[in-house]
């Protein structure tokens, strides 16, 4: 599913470090501090590879004016709208990396790729970050789904040894797929992989019986390579009519 030939989104996908911000989306369960474990260990993965990592939790949201003079983290609305805000990457504290509530920022995005389509929201979104950082969007299916319409992104489905987790990571693959986006599972079990492989086995068929949809699944020990291989970029670029959108970054080395 990887051959340049069908995967629109390789063009997108830039291996350097020099280049700009890239977005892994990622679908956040239905109980989304469940997730966390699963989101702190895929940021772990990338971070031992050398990246920097920004979370961008869609699940919390923002503070106010007031509460951030009091200390609150930044939030993503916050950066959205503050031309002064750029080149993140670090924490200010002692963190392995940064992480920024982002609900309200992510409505504004779901707004502009209304109004504007999916290239400009994604443009909008990675522009407050620094070069080569990769920005994790944990979010509901349906966020995702209306943010990046169209794009043929991979958007990590984490499957979770929990109770009802097929039934979710079915969930937010028919959303996903349905909106033009290419949904992958990503099992996480504390007893093994194998533990999860008939909750895998249950989504995988109900995909492809019922969307059409061969889907691939991501052992943990692959994250970080994937990941970085499936991460998107764009940069804002006006031309004669004013539309900011994609730029294509060189190919990089993907997984078949």
């Amino acid at each position: 599913m990887f051959e340049h030939g069908f995967d629109q989104a390789a063009g997108l996908r830039g291996e350097s470090r020099s280049g700009g911000p890239g977005l892994l989306p990622v679908a956040s369960p239905a109980q989304p501090a469940r997730g966390y474990e699963w989101l702190y260990m895929l940021a772990g993965c990338l971070a031992n590879q050398g990246r920097s990592v920004v979370i961008v939790d869609g699940t919390a949201t923002e503070s106010g004016a007031g509460q951030r003079e009091s200390g609150s983290p930044l939030g993503l609305l916050r950066a959205l709208q503050d031309p002064s805000i750029g080149n993140l990457e670090h924490p200010n504290d002692l963190a392995d990396w940064l992480v920024m509530p982002g609900a309200r920022g992510l409505q504004a995005l779901q707004e502009t790729a209304q109004a504007a389509g999916a290239p400009v929201a994604l443009s909008r979104l990675l522009a407050p970050f620094a070069p080569g950082v990769i920005v994790l969007l944990f979010a509901p299916a349906f966020g995702l789904a209306n943010m990046l319409p169209g794009l043929n992104a991979r958007a990590m489905v984490p499957v979770l040894d929990q109770p009802q987790a097929a039934i979710d990571a079915y969930g937010s693959v028919k959303q996903l797929h349905g909106a033009g986006l290419a949904p992958v599972l990503a099992p996480l079990a504390s007893g093994g992989a194998q533990a999860l492989q008939p909750l895998v086995a249950s989504v995988t068929d109900c995909a492809a019986r019922h969307l059409g949809l061969k889907l691939e699944s991501w052992p943990a020990h692959t994250w970080g390579q994937r990941a970085q291989a499936s991460a998107i970029t764009a940069q804002a670029e006006t031309d004669t009519h004013g539309y900011h959108g994609l730029v294509r970054a060189a190919p990089t080395s993907l997984w078949s």
